[in-house]
C-alpha cells in the first residue's frame, strides 16, 4: 500500500502552559497567545523571532523555548534547529512529561531514533497515561528498524486505550498497528472505535484497509461500502481498487510463454491523519 504522506505515526507535541503572559520592562509582554497567533497564522518565521526575543528576556521560561522548538519543527520543518530548545525545556523543567515527548519527537523527526526511544521513555515514566507518548514511542523503535519492539510498545497501549475507551485513542493505535503490518490488531482497535463512532466514515475506510491486509477481500468491501455511505470518498475508491485487483488476480498473465499465477497488486490509501494532529492533543 501507498500511504499519504506522514510521520510514520502519530507526532504530536503538548507542552504545559505555566502563564498566560510575561510582563517585561519597557512595557513588552509576550504571551502563550501570542505566539499562538502566529502558529494559527502558520507564520513559522514570525513565531522564531517571537519566541527568540522571548527567551533572550526571560531565559529561564519554558513556554519561551517550548515556542521555539515547536515553531522549528512543527512549522519550519526544521526538526534538528528545534531539539536545542526542547532541550532547554526539559534542563528547566526535567519532571514535565510533555516537555521530554516534545523532544523525543523531534529527534524521531530528525532521525535520531535512539535519543527519541530514550527522551519519550522518560515522559512515560511520568506520565504513562498518554496513548500519545506509546504512539511516538513506537516510531522511534520503527524508525531504528525494531519492529518487534515497536508492536510490543502499542501492545502495551491497549489497556490503556481500553481505559479511556476514548475514539481517537483507537483510531490512532489502529493506524499504527496498520503501519507495522499487525492487520488484526488494527481490525479490533478499529472495530473498538466504530462502536463508540458508528458514523465515523474514515474509521470504516480504514477497517476496510485492514481487512484487505488481513485477506478479507468481502469484509473490505463491506466496509468500503459503508464508509462510501458515509460520505467518504476515499471509500469508493479504494474498493473499486480492490475490485480491479480481483478481476485481475482471475485472469493469467503470459510472460515470455510461462504463466505467472502470482501477480501482486497493491492498495493505495487509508486515512493517516498523523501529519495533521492538533499539537496540543492530549487524552
Amino acid at each position: 500500500m501507498r500511504f499519504r504522506p506522514s510521520a510514520l505515526l502519530v507526532l504530536a507535541f503538548a507542552m504545559l502552559v505555566y502563564a498566560n503572559s510575561s510582563s517585561l520592562a519597557f512595557g513588552q509582554t509576550y504571551t502563550v497567545d501570542g505566539a499562538n497567533a502566529l502558529a494559527a497564522a502558520k507564520n513559522g518565521q514570525g513565531l522564531v523571532n517571537y519566541a527568540t526575543a522571548w527567551t533572550k528576556a526571560q531565559p529561564n521560561n519554558v513556554d519561551a523555548w517550548a515556542e521555539l522548538g515547536n515553531a522549528y519543527a512543527l512549522l519550519l520543518n526544521r526538526p534538528k534547529d528545534a531539539i536545542a530548545p526542547l532541550q532547554r525545556c526539559v534542563a528547566l523543567a526535567p519532571n514535565l512529561a510533555p516537555a521530554w515527548h516534545a523532544l523525543g519527537a523531534t529527534y524521531v523527526m530528525a532521525g535520531r531514533f535512539a535519543d527519541g526511544v530514550n527522551a519519550i521513555k522518560k515522559a512515560i515514566a511520568i506520565n504513562p497515561n498518554q496513548p500519545t507518548y506509546y504512539n511516538n514511542l513506537a516510531a522511534a523503535y520503527s524508525g531504528g528498524g525494531a519492529f518487534a519492539t515497536a508492536l510490543a510498545t502499542l501492545d502495551k497501549e491497549k489497556p490503556l486505550a481500553a481505559r479511556l475507551n476514548n475514539v481517537n485513542v483507537w483510531y490512532y493505535l489502529g493506524n499504527g498497528y496498520t503501519k507495522l503490518g499487525d492487520s488484526k490488531s488494527a481490525v479490533d482497535a478499529y472495530k473498538r472505535m466504530l462502536q463508540l463512532k458508528p458514523n465515523f466514515a474514515e474509521g470504516w475506510t480504514n477497517l476496510g484497509a485492514a481487512l484487505q491486509f488481513s485477506g478479507d477481500n468481502a469484509g473490505a468491501k463491506a466496509a468500503y461500502k459503508k464508509g462510501q455511505a458515509l460520505g467518504d470518498p476515499l471509500a469508493s475508491k479504494d474498493e473499486g481498487m480492490l475490485e480491479a485487483a480481483e478481476r485481475a488476480a482471475q485472469q493469467p498473465v503470459t510472460i515470455s510463454g510461462r504463466i505467472n499465477s502470482n501477480v501482486s497488486h497493491s492498495y493505495d490509501y487509508y486515512h493517516d491523519v498523523s501529519a495533521g494532529v492538533d499539537p496540543t492533543r492530549t487524552y
